[in-house]
Formats: structure tokens, sequence, C-alpha cells
């Protein structure tokens, strides 16, 4: 709903359903009836098309893929990571999305930070008023290759709002090689 005509936006969406629901007016209106001027989608998974994207294309990536029990672990390896940073334009800002109820995913992001980035943590905490809203928590992280590009993005959105990410001790983030779940499973409601 925030794209202006002068924007471009492009969807990366494994499953063709859910791009051709997104465009549904019966369903949502977002794209339709929000968007101005045309928003293109990319199918199939997301790292692999996004890699075929031409180098510094965008100013800003949102990954939004783990809020359900299933994780796809290769959209959070270092050298998904590599992807990301390639695919950003200078000056551009990743935001992950990690809310999970199961996984503690704020380590996995947060050793981006041996890889090069500056890595912050917003949470959003829903009220019972909000909930009654069916709004849901939720727990994003912003990325960056330049300090002062994600100072800036503090500065914009409320800095108070934003916390460095928690790098875990001996937590050296995952790869394609090696990406493990068990350091991150939420063992009680309470973490």
């Amino acid at each position: 709903t925030y794209k202006r005509a002068e924007d471009s936006m492009t969807f990366f969406e494994i499953d063709p359903m859910v791009d051709r629901l997104s465009r549904d007016p019966r369903w949502f209106s977002y794209i339709n009836g929000c968007a101005q001027g045309p928003v293109r989608t990319v199918l199939g998974d997301a790292r692999l098309t996004m890699a075929r994207e031409p180098a510094g294309t965008y100013d800003l990536l949102v990954i939004d893929a783990f809020s359900s029990d299933a994780v796809p672990m290769h959209l959070l390896t270092k050298q998904a990571f590599d992807i990301y940073a390639r695919r950003l334009a200078p000056g551009g800002v990743l935001v992950v999305h990690i809310s999970n109820r199961f996984l503690d995913l704020e380590p996995v992001v947060a050793a981006a930070s041996n890889w090069g980035w500056q890595v912050a943590v917003r949470g959003y905490q829903a009220k019972p008023a909000d909930i009654a809203k069916s709004y849901s928590s939720s727990l994003w992280v912003a990325l960056a290759r330049d300090p002062v590009t994600l100072a800036r993005l503090q500065d914009a959105t409320g800095r108070a709002k934003w916390r460095l990410a928690r790098v875990r001790p001996g937590f050296a983030g995952w790869t394609d090689d090696h990406a493990s779940i068990l350091p991150l499973i939420k063992w009680s409601q309470t973490e």
C-alpha cells in the first residue's frame, strides 16, 4: 500500500496460487487497489530467482518467510546473505521478519554481523486492543552494510525502538553446508 507510481516493487513468490490470490480483488486490495503503478512477481524459489537479478537493483529487500512452523533455512545462510548484499544498491537495507512461535531466529540473523552487516532488531508487542483487531506481535531485523545507513533508518523510525541484535556466543550462523535448529528451539513459552 506504500508503493508510489515512481517506485518499482517486485515480489519473489514460490507459489503461483499466492500471487493469483494476492491480485484478486475479491480477497485483497493492496496490489490492485492501493499500490500505484505495476507490481512485478517473480515466481520460483526466492533465493534462486533473486540470484538472477542484476547487482545493485534494490534499495530495500524484505524477507518475510519465517513465521510458520516450517522455516526455509536456505534463506538465512551466509550464502543467501551474500546474494542479498549483491542485489542491494549502495545504501540499501535488508529487513527480515523473524517472528516464530518455536524458534529464536535472532541469533541466525545476528550472525550476519560476522559477515560485514550492521544488525538491529525491533519488536512490536501487540496490545489487547490490537489483538482484538487481529494484530499480532512481531520481530523484525534490519541489516545494512553501512553503519550510517542503519543509523539513518533507526533515526527515521525511532531509535529507541531498535536495539543491537543479540549475538549468541559460539553460534557461527548457518551456511549451506551446516544449519541446525536445535540451539534455537524455544523450550518454553517465556523465551
